[in-house]
């Protein structure tokens, strides 16, 4: 339920940002984070100590607020674990399972694991 729900979200954000845009002289805009590991109560799960590869709540809306001031629609929000690179590579190969007709996830397919843990060390795999 819980990814059905991002996905929801994510559409309807899309939507509603493109609504926006669209309506003279409107000044309010709409934005997609999608937030790394992020240490809060939801996530503990009992534990007291963030775990060193989450960010605080704190830091995720001071960099949510950095991106929505530059503009940004898609923010994505990295993490101690996950850098923007990496997201960008896992993004890029997503999109690409339906390009290239592969399996659904499938980096995460032992036919396609080594061609994505190579595409991971490419220099530039897509344009800025």
């Amino acid at each position: 339920a819980y990814n059905i729900t991002k996905a929801g979200v994510k559409v309807l954000t899309e939507g509603l940002a493109y609504a926006l845009r669209n309506v003279a002289g409107c000044r309010v805009t709409a934005h997609l984070l999608v937030p790394g590991s992020t240490f809060t109560g939801m996530t503990a799960r009992g534990r007291t100590e963030k775990p060193p590869g989450a960010w605080t709540p704190e830091q995720v809306v001071h960099f949510m607020l950095a991106a929505m001031a530059a503009g940004d629609f898609y923010i994505i929000c990295p993490d101690n674990d996950v850098t923007r690179d990496i997201d960008n590579r896992r993004i890029l190969w997503a999109a690409e399972d339906l390009i290239r007709n592969r399996p659904a996830l499938s980096r995460w397919h032992p036919d396609y694991a080594d061609e994505f843990a190579k595409f991971l060390t490419l220099e530039a795999p897509f344009r800025r």
